[in-house]
């Protein structure tokens, strides 16, 4: 056999141990019983380190040195080698039974943070907290960086990005949101939402839920739906990608808004071709340009007049009480901009101030600036800082996201990211797509999809995001994009 073909059987039994793994994963928050954690955390714990040993063995750099040296390869093979290489190098800087105990604690600490978030008890949750950090503090030393040791970790989350970049975006975007949220508040005049309020059938919110995923061409013969405290989604392989919701039950919005999100990142993963499977480039350029996936179908998409033009008999057929509401009061009772405690439930004019203080929390954490135990008072006045309001409880504070106890230190910039990539692709999509609006407004989202499949989606992790979004709009990121199109929105909704 070839050296390509030798490459490409060493990433296929990595495939298959990565598949077992989430698959596993997606198991533990949807029906795992939860006397099972402490065997399932050793499990996934020896299938990571498992994968790991063949992601840093000898061999598999034998092949990557001969590949990087051959002229003949395809455009995606030279992609594979150059991701893959780079994972390689980054990798062999770490100890496989480092990895392994880290995953244990990852798994341990999720069965930690769920019983502590429905407890409202930070402090059971704090020792697996602290020791998730430590790992996320000794891994950004065995990977190495130049300034600021989150750099090294979020290399794995947004490939080129530092924490000097990420605060010369959050710069202007702060100098521009907080004094436009001002004014919305002072100057404008806000939507009714009370129509949204009320008891709703959790059944039917799910029945709801499945719709809206069906409107947005999400493949139920290769994915579920399935209940989760913190909604995620779950790539098992090709042909299986899993989606979880919540559905809280006084209001029809947040499942409804979560099944768009989570299905935009299935879209995404639906929509590649095997052979990037095939040769490790199936994961997405980045997390922030899989963020820009989801949050354009949550909001560019879900939270558009022309989906509430088409979608409110939709909801009415679920809940009969909104069959004599008007689309355009939906439309704008969905945009209330208001600061609020849950990020995941954060409008569009405040979600990426929650992000900002994520960041710098972490960034805390990680030089050691700020301790886990002082994470509830820095919480606090963090949300007190950026948004005017403190939680009543960690529950609805510093403990509403999953992240940190998967061992995701690092990710929350890429919500903020995948914000900003969105908006940036909206005047282009408009300019290829002029029928846009009239499309969804009769419930055809083919165009848009196509669109994303086209430019987005096949390419995978072929190119890096600064490199993918100046392919797909003739320019670096620019945070301006962003501020543009929410001050056009919601001036237009607040009358300003």
């Amino acid at each position: 056999m070839t050296t390509l073909a030798n490459y490409r059987d060493h990433l296929a039994e990595m495939r298959k141990l990565n598949s077992a793994a989430s698959l596993l994963g997606w198991d533990q928050q949807t029906h795992m019983p939860p006397k099972a954690g402490p065997h399932r955390a050793q499990v996934i714990g020896k299938l990571s380190r498992m994968v790991f040993e063949l992601s840093i063995s000898d061999e598999l750099g034998g092949f990557l040195a001969d590949l990087r040296k051959d002229d003949g390869l395809s455009q995606l093979e030279k992609a594979s080698v150059r991701k893959v290489g780079k994972d390689y190098d980054r990798n062999c800087a770490v100890p496989p039974e480092f990895v392994e105990q880290f995953q244990i604690a990852q798994s341990e600490a999720q069965a930690a943070w769920i019983a502590a978030r429905k407890a409202n008890d930070f402090a059971s949750f704090q020792p697996h907290l602290e020791k998730v950090v430590e790992f996320a503090r000794r891994l950004a030393e065995y990977y190495g960086y130049k300034d600021h040791p989150y750099d090294a970790l979020l290399e794995d989350y947004e490939p080129g990005m530092t924490c000097k970049q990420l605060r010369a975006i959050i710069e202007p975007l702060k100098r521009d949101l907080v004094p436009f949220l001002r004014k919305l508040a002072t100057d404008g005049t806000p939507p009714d939402r009370s129509l949204l309020g009320g008891s709703f059938d959790p059944d039917a919110l799910r029945r709801l839920s499945r719709r809206a995923l069906g409107f947005i061409h999400y493949d139920f013969e290769a994915g579920a739906l399935d209940d989760v405290a913190h909604p995620f989604t779950a790539t098992i392989g090709p042909g299986d990608v899993r989606i979880t919701n919540r559905y809280p039950t006084d209001s029809p919005i947040p499942s409804l808004l979560g099944a768009l999100h989570e299905g935009g990142h299935a879209l995404y993963n639906q929509g590649f071709p095997e052979e990037l499977y095939t040769l490790g480039l199936a994961g997405g350029s980045s997390n922030g340009i899989h963020e820009s996936q989801s949050r354009m179908i949550e909001n560019q998409v879900g939270r558009s007049r022309a989906f509430w033009q088409f979608f409110q008999p939709v909801l009415a057929e679920h809940f009969p009480q909104f069959a004599t509401g008007s689309p355009e009061a939906l439309y704008r009772a969905v945009n209330v901009v208001e600061p609020s405690l849950i990020r995941v439930e954060a409008d569009e004019v405040t979600y990426n101030l929650h992000i900002m203080l994520r960041f710098e929390i972490e960034a805390g954490l990680i030089e050691g600036s700020i301790a886990v135990a002082d994470l509830p008072e820095r919480w606090n006045q963090a949300m007190k800082d950026y948004l005017g309001i403190v939680p009543p409880n960690d529950a609805q504070g510093v403990l509403q996201d999953v992240h940190w106890s998967m061992g995701y230190v690092g990710y929350f910039p890429s919500y903020m990211l995948g914000n900003l990539y969105a908006a940036q692709m909206l005047p282009k999509i408009r300019k290829d797509l002029p029928t846009l609006d009239a499309d969804i407004r009769r419930g055809d989202m083919r165009p848009l999809l196509g669109w994303l499949r086209e430019n987005v989606h096949r390419h995978g992790a072929t190119y890096e995001p600064n490199e993918l979004i100046e392919r797909i709009t003739g320019h670096p990121l620019d945070p301006a994009h962003f501020v543009r199109y929410v001050k056009e929105k919601y001036s237009d909704i607040y009358g300003l």
